[in-house]
């Protein structure tokens, strides 16, 4: 079967053997499949990313010295039942899953995986526990972004934030507007986003952001002073006495070196920063700084089983709602393209990859 393959920092496509089911697998045709910004990483930084992985612990994530077929954000149709399945869901259904399965060295994440192939791929196995069946009111396209919402499900989970807070996202590439849709489909608000690429500024306003602008320290200070909140000791002091109670919470969603510490300078003080953004350099914090203005850092990976089921719901219950955010389609063959053209920049958000 055809797949783009990942070898030595280049995307190729190539014949690989067929998927061979084990006991509870299903054999499924991946329909679509997202981009994702760790894929982007992969193909350039192989070593870096593997050996960060390995030093967190993750048995079983790929070897960067061996080909591997990415492709983890899906939506697919079962295409026949391996043994020991219960057939619970028809041959033609269409699904989203988790992309984990069981192999030798424990769970191996799907499309970091030498030895279970992801979605760029004709075929590619999946777990049957896993499967979620996916109705006809919601098309292929939105059903692919299930897994990088349930990101934004337990980031914005993480954070803490509810009714009290008010909530600023520092990145608006589809990490920052998950959260963004997350926090206004929960009704929880106000938002300011901030990015400096206008599409994306303009592509947060249509996610439910309350205003959107590009990166401005004195912008920002008047917006939270606006909602009763000071970035200065001082300010914080005199306010507090009378009794205002809104709590502030940030998510930083670029993964970029300098990130944290202007975030901590640019925010409230009291304010909780959510790092899901993931910079994958060395940074620098000034914790004399962070201490002053008592600033808590989460830093949030993945999700639970529940909140994919809770971001498929999400979707389920407004297939609408996040397709503006599916900007383009790539065949198996220009897979590298679409990497290329994300890494760029500009006016693309979420790339998809059609392999059959």
């Amino acid at each position: 079967m055809k797949a783009a393959l990942l070898e030595q920092g280049k995307m190729r496509v190539a014949d690989i053997p067929e998927p061979q089911p084990g006991n509870g697998h299903v054999i499924v045709q991946p329909i679509l499949c997202g981009v994702c910004g760790s894929d982007l990483h992969a193909r350039d930084h192989a070593d870096h990313l593997c050996d960060l992985l390995h030093r967190a612990g993750f048995r079983g994530f790929m070897d960067p010295d061996q080909p591997v077929v990415m492709g983890h954000e899906f939506c697919a149709e079962i295409v026949e039942h391996g043994p020991a399945t219960g057939r619970s869901l028809p041959m033609g259904q269409r699904v989203v899953a988790m992309p984990f399965l069981t192999g030798a060295d424990g769970v191996e994440l799907i499309g970091y995986s030498n030895r279970f192939n992801g979605a760029f791929a004709e075929r590619m196995l999946l777990d049957e526990a896993a499967l979620i069946a996916v109705p006809d009111h919601v098309n292929s396209e939105v059903a692919a972004l299930t897994e990088p919402l349930a990101v934004a499900v337990h980031a914005v989970a993480q954070s803490g934030g509810d009714g009290d807070c008010c909530f600023a996202v520092h990145g608006c590439g589809p990490v920052g507007l998950f959260v963004i849709a997350r926090l206004r489909a929960l009704g929880l608000g106000p938002i300011l986003a901030i990015d400096p690429v206008a599409a994306r500024r303009e592509m947060a306003g249509r996610m439910g952001a309350d205003i959107a602008i590009a990166p401005d320290r004195e912008e920002q200070e008047r917006w939270w002073r606006g909602q009763g909140m000071y970035l200065g000791l001082s300010d914080t002091v005199a306010a507090a006495a009378t009794g205002a109670g809104k709590r502030a919470v940030a998510f930083e969603c670029v993964g970029k070196p300098g990130m944290l510490r202007g975030i901590a300078e640019d925010s409230p003080v009291g304010s909780t920063i959510t790092v899901v953004g993931t910079c994958m350099e060395t940074d620098m914090l000034e914790p004399a700084l962070m201490i002053q203005k008592a600033i808590q850092l989460r830093f949030v990976f993945a999700y639970s089983a529940d909140e994919f089921a809770e971001a498929f719901a999400m979707i389920a219950a407004d297939p609408s709602r996040l397709r503006p955010l599916v900007t383009g389609q790539v065949g198996l063959g220009d897979v590298d393209d679409a990497f290329s053209a994300l890494i760029a920049g500009g006016d693309q958000v979420k790339m998809l990859v059609r392999p059959n």
